[in-house]
C-alpha cells in the first residue's frame, strides 16, 4: 500500500482511482466500437488516439 493510499480516510474518495481505470477501459471499448476517435491526455499533451487501428496492429 502507498503513502497516498494509506492517507485517504474517505472510503468513496479512496475508490476513485479503480472507478476511473473502469471509465477508461469502456471509453475505449466504445471508440473502438464505434470507430470513434478517442482522446486523451499524454505527455502533457493531448492526443488522439485510435483504438480499432492499435488493436489491428497487435495482431500481426
Amino acid at each position: 500500500m502507498t503513502k497516498a493510499e494509506k492517507e485517504i480516510k474517505d472510503p468513496d474518495l479512496a475508490k476513485v482511482g479503480v472507478a476511473l481505470r473502469r471509465a477508461a477501459a469502456r471509453a475505449r471499448k466504445i471508440a473502438e466500437e464505434t470507430r470513434t476517435p478517442l482522446i486523451v491526455y499524454e505527455n502533457g499533451h493531448v492526443v488522439k488516439k485510435y483504438p480499432w487501428k492499435e488493436k489491428s496492429k497487435r495482431k500481426r
